[in-house]
């Protein structure tokens, strides 16, 4: 689906908007789940809804967008769907399933307020998840999404409540030792339709359907009341005066407030604040936005207008998913990316890889692709110091090689070192 017609109707919408990214093993039935969404709100396009009736409804063909998804069996990217119900608007992130694709995942987590995790409930046998599903459990808290664990195809079990448990159990086991946290579970038959957006299926489940704790789900973006970070990605000069123009990933700037221009650090008032070439009383996070300081300051592309209590560090722990085929080289500098900042890096030690298999923290001399790691990194130049936690738009970076330009890994901040 190209989504035409629905996704001009989610950029029209006026409510609130929810994104979120689905994962799920081969064969469990993510695509499925993905076209019941499409087609049960009736957000397909006239051509698409032609001649999907009766019982019999091919629905993953309603997420086939690539001619070499369809031939090799597999989904090769991150694609982007729409869907509205009368109280929210949502895009889907639908993320490959495949473990060679975890970088593709990571992209769609990035940019999600929740994960849709699918678990096939006919093929947990013996309290045992498929080592993918833990891998995209992993990602997911990873990334800090909560998690909607839709246990699919119940009516092949039956509409077993035992097996329903058993899954929820199992899955519970994984969560603990991911630390994941707000985890919900909802038992459905995605090619059914039940408890998708209508409820169906099991009389012993009164909870929501998918839908309705998808339209519970709290906006991840919602930073407005944290402080200010506004990443420099550009210096304009109109008519003498100079403008610092960037996105607002958290906090608000008014005219008159004091900030702290980075990474120096040197006090500064904003004198004015403009979007789309129009001064405003107000920009909050999420705006681009044009800011003129009251004070010549030396800040160019790359700085950061940030509140009073702004802090920087050359040196902390973090989380990285290695998406580059080739693996870590001791003693290699990378280049690393947070926000507008770009500054060189060096990888001083991995403190542990996650195990797949047992999802223990298993000592490790090396990173290679799709590897889930704590590490210790020192940068040649000051970062700003935020967990991730607490602010993910600037809590993340990225790895490059700088030989070849190829995204080496993902990271997110967990602690600041001496």
């Amino acid at each position: 689906m190209d989504g035409g017609a629905a996704h001009g109707a989610a950029r029209s919408w006026s409510g609130q908007q929810i994104r979120f990214m689905t994962a799920g093993s081969v064969d469990d039935g993510k695509s499925t789940l993905i076209g019941r969404l499409l087609l049960d709100p009736h957000a397909l396009m006239r051509d698409q809804a032609a001649g999907l009736e009766g019982d019999d409804i091919d629905l993953a063909a309603l997420t086939d967008g690539l001619e070499a998804e369809r031939a090799q069996g597999i989904t090769i990217d991150v694609a982007y769907r729409y869907f509205a119900t009368p109280r929210t608007s949502f895009i889907i992130a639908d993320a490959p399933g495949h473990e060679q694709y975890t970088r593709n995942m990571v992209t769609a987590a990035s940019v999600s307020d929740v994960a849709v995790l699918v678990i096939d409930a006919a093929r947990v046998e013996n309290g045992q998840l498929k080592p993918q599903t833990r891998r995209h459990a992993a990602v997911a808290g990873l990334m800090g999404l909560d998690l909607i664990v839709v246990v699919n195809k119940m009516d092949l079990v039956g509409w077993s409540q035992e097996r329903f448990d058993e899954v929820r159990t199992a899955f519970g086991d994984v969560a603990g030792l991911l630390g994941l946290k707000n985890i919900a579970f909802t038992p459905v038959s995605a090619k059914r339709g039940d408890n998708i957006v209508r409820r169906g299926g099991a009389d012993w489940y009164d909870g929501p359907t998918l839908v309705e704790q998808l339209e519970s789900a709290r906006p991840r973006e919602s930073q407005a009341d944290g402080p200010l970070r506004l990443p420099v990605q550009v210096v304009l000069r109109h008519g003498g005066t100079r403008y610092y123009a960037g996105r607002i990933e958290s906090g608000a700037v008014r005219p008159g407030d004091k900030v702290r221009v980075g990474p120096a650090a040197v006090e500064a008032s904003v004198a004015q604040v403009r979007i789309g070439g129009v001064g405003v009383a107000r920009a909050e996070a999420g705006a681009s936005v044009a800011l003129e300081l009251a004070e010549d300051r030396d800040l160019a592309q790359g700085g950061v207008i940030a509140d009073a209590q702004v802090r920087y560090t050359r040196r902390f722990a973090a989380d990285l998913c290695w998406l580059d085929e080739n693996a870590w080289v001791r003693g290699r500098r990378y280049r690393l990316r947070q926000g507008a900042l770009e500054t060189q890096a060096l990888i001083e030690d991995v403190r542990f890889v996650r195990d797949m298999s047992s999802l223990a923290e298993a000592p490790a001399s090396g990173l290679k692709l799709n590897d889930i790691a704590r590490v210790s990194i020192g940068a040649r130049d000051p970062i700003l110091a935020d967990l991730y936690d607490d602010l993910p738009g600037t809590g993340a970076f990225v790895l490059f090689d700088p030989d070849t330009n190829q995204t080496a890994a993902a990271g997110m901040i967990r602690e600041i070192l001496p």
